[in-house]
C-alpha cells in the first residue's frame, strides 16, 4: 500500500510538471503570426505620421476584407498575407473631408513566397513571408520600404510607406 502512495504521488507530481510546462510561452514571442506592420512615415520629413480617416482593405480576399474602416489617426496597419498566394494587393483610401468627394486612393501590391517555419514546440509552425517584389500606385504615397527580405512572426514594423505630405512653412 504504502509504495502504491509512492507512485500514485509521483505520477502526481510528473503530471503537475508536465502541464505546468506545457502551459509555459516563454519561449514563444506575443506575434504567433507572421502579420506585416506597415508604419506611416511623411517623405519629407522622414518622421512617423498618422493619417486620418482612412480606409485600407484587401483585393481578392474573400469579400475584399476590410482591415481599417475610415480610422482616424491611424500610424500603422497590419496588412494581412495569404499563405496559399504570391500575391496580396491592398488599397488606402483617404476618407479625409478634403479627398472623399474625388476617391482618392493608393493601391501597395507585393509579391512574396510563403516558406513553412517551424518555430518551436510552443510556437508550433508558421509561414513566413519571403518578399519577392512590389509595387505601388502614388497618388499620396511617395515611396515603400521593406525593411528586411523576411517577413516572419517579429513583433516589429515590417514596411515603411512614405507619403507626400505638406511642408511645414519656413517664416
Amino acid at each position: 500500500m504504502k509504495r502504491l502512495l509512492k507512485q500514485i504521488l509521483f505520477l502526481s507530481v510528473t503530471l503537475s510538471v508536465i502541464f505546468v510546462s506545457a502551459c509555459n510561452d516563454t519561449g514563444c514571442t506575443d506575434n504567433q503570426s507572421s502579420l506585416p506592420l506597415a508604419g506611416f512615415y511623411s517623405s519629407q520629413t522622414k518622421s512617423a505620421i498618422s493619417i486620418d480617416s482612412l480606409t485600407v482593405f484587401g483585393v481578392g480576399m474573400i469579400g475584399d476584407t476590410t482591415i481599417v474602416n475610415n480610422a482616424n489617426s491611424m500610424c500603422q496597419v497590419y496588412m494581412p498575407f495569404n499563405p496559399g498566394a504570391t500575391q496580396a494587393q491592398f488599397v488606402l483610401r483617404y476618407e479625409q473631408k478634403a479627398f472623399s468627394n474625388f476617391g482618392i486612393e493608393d493601391t501597395l501590391t507585393v509579391s512574396y513566397e510563403a516558406v513553412p517555419f517551424f518555430h518551436s514546440n510552443e510556437c508550433g509552425a508558421m509561414y513566413v513571408y519571403d518578399i519577392k517584389d512590389y509595387s505601388t500606385t502614388h497618388a499620396l504615397i511617395d515611396s515603400v520600404l521593406f525593411l528586411a527580405p523576411r517577413i516572419d512572426n517579429t513583433n516589429k514594423e515590417n514596411i515603411q510607406i512614405f507619403f507626400r505630405t505638406k511642408e511645414a512653412d519656413n517664416e
